[in-house]
């Protein structure tokens, strides 16, 4: 009896570990059809390689014959969005999964980002949205938390500060440079005027002495 406890159990953790990736899913049903949705590799996180997973079954069985432009994928966040190309992650009996399929990107924000789903699924029009949040997918988070060892460096939100105030320092500069030679240039016409009115002053009074002289 001990034995069988035992063998249960692991067999209970394996199963567990092989669904572990699909629990970070969302579930969008349609009838028959089923989608789970979400990041490729969860936790997703800022600056690394992602994409959109689709994983597509009718009545539990892969779909295999998603073509590039049966499903468009759109990906929005802050107000931005963008459109992907879907593509297989599979070769049917040589490797993958058969039923999932990829749409690649970085993302390069923390948070939360709405995955956009709209075509036809063997034969029937699927189109849903869904967005990243604890009953659906993982939420893209700064690399900062997960890195081993710790290293002092900024986040990307300090690093995007830090660009923003050294640009405002670089326009600040070039428009003291362009103040500046404005001044220069301002001073130089001045004196070059003075320059040719003492010129003429001279002139005058060296012919007002010559015909004096005469």
């Amino acid at each position: 009896m001990r034995r069988v406890l035992t063998i249960s159990a692991i067999a209970g953790a394996f199963v567990l570990l092989l669904a572990g990736p699909a629990l970070a899913h969302g579930e969008y049903d349609h009838g028959d059809i089923a989608v789970a949705t979400g990041f490729q590799t969860e936790p997703a996180y800022v600056g690394q390689p992602n994409a959109v997973e689709l994983e597509i079954s009718k009545a539990g069985t892969p779909v295999t014959d998603v073509g590039q432009g049966d499903l468009k994928v759109g990906v929005s966040f802050g107000g931005q969005s963008t459109t992907l190309t879907l593509q297989p992650n599979f070769e049917v009996g040589e490797w993958g999964t058969p039923g999932d399929y990829i749409a690649s990107f970085i993302p390069t924000q923390p948070g939360k980002y709405t995955f956009d789903i709209s075509g036809t699924v063997a034969g029937e029009q699927v189109k849903y949205s869904m967005t990243s949040g604890p009953d659906t997918f993982s939420e893209v988070e700064d690399p900062a938390s997960a890195m081993f060892p710790p290293v002092d460096a900024p986040s990307n939100a300090d690093l995007n500060t830090k660009l923003d105030a050294a640009s405002a320092r670089t326009d600040t500069s070039i428009a003291s440079a362009h103040d500046a030679a404005d001044t220069a240039r301002t001073v130089a016409i001045v004196a070059f005027i003075v320059a040719v009115i003492a010129i003429v002053l001279a002139i005058v009074a060296w012919r007002r002495r010559g015909t004096t002289t005469a």
